[in-house]
């Protein structure tokens, strides 16, 4: 064979393997959105509030400003600020206004919706907690948290943990 005929041969072979559609081994493909940009955090902490005591006998739904301060993890120790309605006669609460601020100032955003049940000195509740948006690096968050906790009628106070899940 002459060194054209391998010569074009070879030219031959070379071109079907660069024409060939399958990813070679060193070839890398991104996904469309980094883990970091999609991947779910988990949250957690616990939150203290204070409330105006409400008023005697309450009516049938008492609508509670709630302010405080909650330490969790993505937030730090953030200032927490609700207003709920309360239903003492079906016993469920919901959320009015909800916000989480971080100590740079970005604000979370709350929306939440639960139930509550007499004990010795006020309330047991139980919420689900949604996370619905906000400022800074919350614009974008999504994500949903337990919430269990109880309030004092007497010194109205209330304390809760926090635990579930934020993307942003």
């Amino acid at each position: 064979m002459s060194n054209s005929g391998v010569s074009l041969a070879f030219v031959v072979v070379l071109a079907m393997g660069c024409t060939d559609p399958r990813p070679t081994a060193t070839e890398v493909r991104e996904p469309a959105l980094s883990r970091a940009e999609n991947a779910a955090r988990p949250i957690s902490g616990t939150c203290q509030t204070s409330f105006a005591p409400p008023t005697l006998p309450p009516p049938p739904v008492i609508r509670q400003v709630d302010e405080g301060s909650c330490n969790l993890s993505h937030l730090g120790k953030a200032a927490l600020y609700s207003v709920e309605d309360i239903d003492v006669v079906a016993g469920t609460q919901r959320s009015v206004e909800f916000t989480l601020t971080a100590p740079n100032g970005d604000v979370l955003r709350v929306t939440t919706a639960g139930t509550n049940a007499p004990n010795a000195t006020g309330v047991d509740f139980e919420a689900t907690m949604r996370f619905v948006g906000g400022t800074g690096r919350f614009a974008n968050a999504a994500g949903e948290a337990q919430v269990t906790g109880s309030a004092s009628f007497i010194t109205n106070t209330a304390a809760f943990t926090v635990n579930g899940w934020i993307e942003y």
